[in-house]
């Protein structure tokens, strides 16, 4: 028992301090489970592991100027919270740094494919809404999933007009995107409310792209008439 605690020990040893991680972060047999939950709990109450909620820990990080333990940041709580619930971040605290608002938000919003009821976290105010596409693996992609979120939410961007809103995300966003993500972007639209596409269609037209925005036309019934409020 005793070297497979220190196994353990040195496995813990090799996580960064402030790095949230849980039972899957470790190696062990699963017959040793409860063995495991017993280490863990020890090092707890010993305070050499901070647990924020069950099977999650964190190692803290002392502050340098003996200010104590410093907790755990919020970036590691936001990735440790997307992965927990295989979503990505949007709403307004994205928003924020695409600049489409200057507005800090109060609650964090995550994208995921099932509902959710809104939560507490540590200090985070956390809500959840629907996922039109899976979690992307690259950075490339994510950042078109998020223009698609921001023009399906340009209503509602805290801070701005509806007008402001639709005007900052094609320049800031879509007028610079090459070709083969404008495409990429069609693409993932498709999965999206109709108004979503005929929007991006109409940025289409502006970036002088009418290939791709035929290929949204397509898409959309012919009669449908939108309301626009940038319009």
């Amino acid at each position: 028992m005793q070297s497979f605690k220190s196994d353990i020990q040195r496995q813990i040893d090799r996580i960064p301090e402030g790095k949230i991680f849980t039972f899957k972060d470790l190696a062990f047999p699963l017959s040793k489970f409860a063995n495991v939950a017993v280490v863990l709990s020890e090092l707890s109450k010993a305070n050499k592991l901070i647990r924020i909620e069950k099977g999650a820990y964190y190692k803290p990080k002392p502050s340098s100027l003996g200010l104590g333990n410093l907790p755990v940041y919020q970036d590691e709580q936001l990735n440790y919270l997307t992965g927990k619930l295989n979503g990505y971040l949007t709403g307004a605290y994205i928003y924020n740094k695409m600049s489409l608002t200057e507005q800090v938000p109060s609650v964090i919003t995550i994208a995921v494919h099932y509902p959710v009821r809104a939560f507490r976290f540590e200090r985070l105010s956390v809500e959840c809404v629907k996922a039109y596409v899976d979690v992307p693996d690259d950075s490339k992609t994510l950042h078109l999933i998020r223009i698609l979120d921001a023009i399906k939410d340009c209503r509602h961007i805290p801070g701005t007009s509806p007008q402001a809103a639709y005007e900052r995300i094609f320049k800031l966003h879509v007028s610079s995107l090459e070709h083969a993500n404008l495409e990429r972007a069609v693409s993932l639209s498709r999965n999206y409310p109709p108004r979503v596409r005929k929007i991006l269609g109409c940025m289409l037209h502006e970036n002088d792209n009418r290939d791709l925005e035929k290929q949204l036309a397509a898409t959309l019934c012919p009669t449908t008439r939108f309301d626009f409020p940038y319009k």
